[in-house]
């Protein structure tokens, strides 16, 4: 650790403090936390001040015991904090606050490699104190890691391991985006401050990605921009002719990338306003050339590359590994030595999910494995990548890992509330691989009320009370809803048929709704082939080969808030009990997510209010817009869009979308939801209250470092 005080005599009092940390390094740090220390001259000064001070010119055995009293400390925090309530609370939170400046000042070298070795725990452990912009200990606790990356490398842990983290806050900072605009330098201070080792000579490749992922995500100001660009500028002590190739190079890559993203939205974006400010400020006058093409001693692999190993997907996987493996390779060493993550996680994705669509019988499951470390792979460069959550989940399914998968799908779920393929997916792997017909068939009402154009939400809860629940009349019921409500489609009607002549023995009725599709232009392939099937007497449904169930193995992902999503479910639709809440939650380390749920069920009420989601999802179940009203005050601004759609709800009128960008990260999401409120076959006001209040707790305890390992 480091220690930068004005140097002064240590007097007997204070040298009686060391003796005490040598003794208890524990009860010696929390003395300085509660002000029961006997120090001295320095009583009135601050603990991180005093520590600085107390342990100027100690011996390495002092210092060894400081740092082990620290950690025990921040350990037992984490284990009690959050159990204490009212005024005891708020003492314990205002120690803490002072031990997190004290590790931060002083960088105690144990300690600090904790908190990187145990980075998942640590994260959410402090996302449950972002209380405001002036006492948010999740950025401290991000500052401490960006200060210490070196000691984490020189403990044997990845040197680079956090650079997706650094570029996913920069994307995500201010604006509308998730964190506080604070958090952009904490991120840029990750990045500047990555250990170069001995590949890499500089950061600055990684630091201009970052600031573009800002810029492009969160559309700042020109000046606000500008000002950014000139910190980091200065940084690095360059001549005028270092940085106009390397920006050109980090903005056209960021320009492809966001094309890319956006071209089938109908609104393909092809730049974004900084782009020309950045071009302009250091007076970058052509762009005749590709990024890739600009600047770079690292290229990755052509396109043609690609598309030779997917014309060659089909064949034997153990002749197609080779080519698989050059190409990843590339791409992988390409985003290491740039930044540039884009192309590692567009290309994982794509080929994973190609492997298991053009798997032969006897290679699925060695395809799905290979799949599931692509998806991990994806997810180490681009934690928060939706396409990554569904290429694992069907890796998963398909390399025979049901319990895996169950994971995954209640994990999707809880971070993508406002898409249904989650639970479509999910009921699938609940009812073919476990036989939980009953769970799925819950899963997929409250798709049908949350979702209610959603075809195959609709059609999926059919087949599973038809099927496998052996509810015909229940199933024609919500067959025959999904013909109202979506009158074009023709599998309501087919399937209505089958549910009808198979499982009633209506035949005549079967036959009329047939034939009503046929003149109402609801007709496929499929109407034809039942039409024939009926007048020759024959079963509409054809023989489905079970999927063969076994004993499934035990869970090998390690995802606490995917088993907390499935609690809350569970509980809310009576299939469990607040014991059973509690006991999950008692089995758990405390966690911003699970912190949530132990709120929302009443199984742990919160000690205060130390998240956004805690008050959104407090005031939403008032039903008080008044209530929602007073946390304007505090919000961000997609918070802010939360609270005047939840008001919208109560009041049971429509609110508009007020972000002009909004096609990437959370902001995308919300803009998503939004539209699905103002789409002809909306939710009900009580459903888009619940899905803002599962959105809310979504963006908690996002990080998925762990499906790395």
């Amino acid at each position: 650790m480091t220690v930068a005080v004005n140097p002064a005599q240590v007097d007997p009092v204070q040298d009686r403090w060391r003796d005490a940390v040598r003794k208890d390094g524990r009860a010696a740090v929390v003395s300085l936390l509660d002000s029961t220390a006997r120090l001295g001259r320095l009583a009135a000064a601050e603990p991180e001040d005093a520590a600085a001070t107390l342990l100027l010119g100690a011996d390495d055995t002092t210092l060894a015991a400081f740092d082990c009293g620290c950690l025990d400390a921040l350990l037992a925090f984490r284990a009690t904090i959050l159990s204490l309530t009212g005024t005891a609370f708020q003492a314990a939170l205002g120690r803490l606050v002072a031990l997190v400046s004290i590790v931060r000042r002083l960088a105690p070298h144990g300690t600090v490699v904790d908190l990187h070795r145990h980075y998942i725990a640590w994260n959410g452990f402090f996302e449950n104190f972002v209380i405001d912009r002036g006492l948010d200990l999740r950025r401290e606790f991000w500052r401490i890691l960006a200060l210490t990356q070196d000691e984490a490398a020189t403990a044997g842990l990845e040197p680079r391991r956090l650079m997706p983290l650094w570029l996913a806050i920069c994307g995500e900072s201010g604006g509308s985006g998730q964190y506080d605009a604070s958090c952009l330098r904490v991120a840029l201070l990750g990045l500047r401050r990555l250990p170069l080792g001995e590949a890499f000579s500089s950061n600055e490749d990684f630091a201009l990605h970052g600031l573009a992922r800002w810029a492009a995500s969160r559309n700042p100001l020109k000046k606000d921009f500008l000002r950014e660009w000139h910190v980091l500028e200065g940084d690095y002590p360059h001549g005028p002719g270092f940085w106009p190739p390397r920006v050109e190079a980090t903005v056209a890559a960021m320009e492809q990338e966001l094309f890319e993203r956006t071209q089938k939205t109908g609104a393909p974006r092809k730049t974004f306003p900084a782009a020309a400010w950045w071009r302009e400020d250091v007076e970058i006058v052509t762009r005749s050339r590709s990024p890739h093409e600009l600047s770079r001693s690292v290229q990755p692999p052509p396109r043609e590359r690609l598309e030779e190993l997917l014309r060659r997907i089909g064949e034997p996987f153990a002749k197609a590994k080779p080519a698989l493996d050059v190409l990843i390779g590339g791409h992988r060493r390409y985003a290491d030595a740039t930044g540039d993550v884009f192309y590692l996680v567009r290309t994982a994705c794509n080929v994973g999910m190609r492997l298991i669509e053009k798997a032969p019988a006897g290679e699925r499951e060695v395809r799905g494995e290979a799949a599931v470390r692509l998806a991990a792979l994806a997810f180490a460069y681009s934690p928060t990548d939706a396409f990554a959550w569904s290429l694992l989940l069907r890796a998963l399914t398909a390399a025979g890992r049901p319990a895996d998968a169950e994971q995954v799908g209640w994990e999707a779920m809880r971070r993508f509330p406002e898409n249904p393929q989650w639970r479509n997916q999910l009921a699938t792997v609940l009812v073919d691989d476990f036989g939980r017909a009953e769970e799925a068939a819950a899963l997929l009402r409250e798709s049908t009320a949350q979702f209610p154009d959603d075809e195959h939400s609709r059609t999926q809860l059919a087949t599973v009370l038809a099927e496998h629940l052996r509810r015909p009349e229940d199933a024609a019921e919500i067959l025959r809803g999904a013909m109202m409500i979506l009158p074009s489609k023709p599998t309501p009607r087919t399937q209505l048929a089958t549910v009808l002549a198979d499982d009633l023995g209506l035949t005549d009725e079967a036959l009329a709704v047939l034939q009503a599709a046929q003149r109402d232009g609801a007709a496929n392939d499929v109407t034809a082939l039942l039409l024939g099937k009926l007048q020759r007497g024959l079963k509409l449904r054809g023989h489905r080969q079970s999927r063969k169930r076994s004993e499934p193995a035990s869970a090998t992902l390690d995802l606490p808030t995917a088993a907390a999503r499935r609690a809350l479910f569970r509980f809310e639709h009576g299939l469990a009990d607040l014991a059973d809440v509690r006991g999950f939650l008692d089995r758990h380390s405390p966690d911003a997510y699970l912190a949530y749920v132990g709120d929302r069920t009443g199984a742990r009420p919160a000690p205060a209010t130390t998240t956004f989601a805690l008050a959104f999802d407090g005031a939403a179940r008032k039903g008080s817009a008044e209530a929602l009203r007073i946390l304007i005050g505090r919000a961000r601004s997609l918070d802010r869009i939360l609270i005047s759609q939840a008001i919208g709800a109560l009041e049971s009128r429509i609110e508009g979308f007020q972000l002009d960008e909004a096609d990437a990260g959370g902001a995308a999401r919300v803009r998503t939801l939004v539209d699905r409120f103002a789409a002809a076959n909306a939710p009900t006001p009580d459903q888009r209250l619940l899905l803002l209040r599962d959105t809310a707790g979504s963006f908690l305890s996002t990080d998925v470092l762990r499906l790395a390992a």
